[in-house]
């Protein structure tokens, strides 16, 4: 009598997935047959230490089992760099690496939408590999200087090696994703400045060695701007220790606006923040004054009005209407006139109505605002400027912000 045996069978998969700095391994898993035989699944080193063993009891469950909650598939970052923050920016399309070069530095990167450093206007940017962006041309300085004669933003300047492993890349990104990001950080760190985002500039420095064979740095800066407002985030994960000269902060040509972080240390970085948000440091660079403590902040439903000579909103349909002596009005405008008339034959409101220009900076915004906090705020403004008057209020919030003098800013109740 012929006696056959049963075959036994297996399948699975191995995918590695890989960029010029990030490696990662995909295992997965078909139907897996019982075996008597030896076995085991995972990867291993030289050294042993980044060593892992899929924790199963017999190989048919590794058709069921998971590290990232999906039946059959096991996923492990192995290049061994550091995984970024979860304050960091992540990568995104058109992501430029720089060469790897001794203090090297990226081409010459061209803005879509210029950049506001503190009165100056910048079309161009450079980032240079040892910790620091520069406008007017790269500079492969590695020792910090203040008095560079230049402007200069640094989240950490000082002599850095991508030649020995890391990655520094650079990207401007207008997403939707990443602008309502930066657009959100930015209101969250300055609520009293109307804010939305147009451009994000970032940059990041992965897991850089430094030069002199001591730890590595990680770090990211993001400039979030528009046409009138420019803000610098910058973010830090770990950041080794190192004897080599450095600094953090930003400089301007002048040194009238430089600011160095206060950190006795690099590693200090990563605990350090000027906005109560351990490892960032945020701030406000286009030059504009921030708008005054008395001030309502920026809220949700800010509508900027279109920037034109003498121009205006469009009708503001107020969701209740506004009484103004006697008469009711459903709507309001922002009257072009750039001409003051007391005679005009109008009900207006002018908290200063002259020849203003929006096309050459500044904002005009508005918006209808009934959220608690804001109706809480100004029943309590009214209630000590007027104390013998009940009251509850429903606001309509009309503002300039830093405008150059030579479109009219005044408000302008019409029904």
């Amino acid at each position: 009598m012929l006696s056959v045996g049963i075959l036994k069978v297996v399948t699975f998969q191995v995918v590695l997935v890989s960029n010029v700095h990030r490696t990662f391994i995909l295992i997965n898993y078909g139907d897996i047959a019982e075996t008597e035989q030896i076995w085991l699944a995972g990867y291993n080193t030289a050294d042993s230490v980044n060593s892992f063993t899929i924790p199963v009891t017999s190989a048919p469950e590794l058709s069921s089992s998971s590290n990232i909650n999906v039946n059959g598939r096991s996923s492990f970052h192995v290049d061994g760099s550091a995984n970024l923050p979860t304050n960091f920016l992540a990568s995104g399309d058109g992501e430029i690496v720089n060469p790897t070069a001794d203090d090297g530095s990226s081409d010459v990167i061209f803005l879509q939408q210029p950049f506001k450093y503190f009165g100056r206007t910048y079309n161009r940017i450079f980032v240079n590999n040892n910790g620091h962006l520069t406008f007017t041309e790269p500079l492969s300085a590695y020792n910090p200087s203040l008095d560079s004669g230049r402007d200069i933003i640094a989240p950490l300047w000082t002599r850095l090696d991508n030649r020995r492993g890391g990655t520094i890349s650079y990207r401007e990104d207008k997403s939707s994703a990443v602008l309502a990001q930066a657009t959100a950080a930015v209101k969250r760190y300055f609520p009293s400045i109307p804010f939305a985002a147009t451009s994000a500039f970032v940059a990041t420095w992965d897991s850089v060695p430094y030069y002199n064979g001591g730890g590595v740095a990680t770090f990211q800066v993001v400039l979030a701007y528009n046409v009138h407002r420019s803000f610098i985030l910058i973010y830090y994960g770990d950041v080794g220790e190192t004897g080599l000269p450095w600094r953090a902060g930003f400089y301007t040509v002048d040194s009238i606006s430089s600011f160095t972080i206060p950190a006795s240390s690099a590693p200090e970085l990563s605990s350090s923040s000027n906005i109560n948000v351990t490892a960032c440091w945020s701030f406000h660079v286009d030059g504009s004054p921030i708008l005054p403590a008395n001030f309502l902040p920026f809220g949700n439903g800010e509508i900027v009005t279109p920037r034109l000579d003498n121009g205006s909103s469009e009708a503001i349909i107020l969701q209740q209407p506004l009484k103004y002596f006697g008469r009711t009005h459903n709507q309001t405008f922002q009257l072009s006139n750039p001409i003051p008339l007391l005679n005009c034959g109008r009900d207006f409101i002018a908290p200063l109505w002259t020849h203003l220009d929006n096309r050459r900076g500044g904002t005009i915004s508005y918006r209808e605002d009934t959220s608690s906090a804001v109706l809480a705020q100004v029943t309590a403004a009214v209630k000590q400027y007027f104390p013998n008057i009940t009251f509850t209020y429903l606001l309509l919030l009309l503002q300039p912000l830093s405008l150059p003098g030579t479109a009219c800013h005044t408000i302008m109740v019409e029904g």
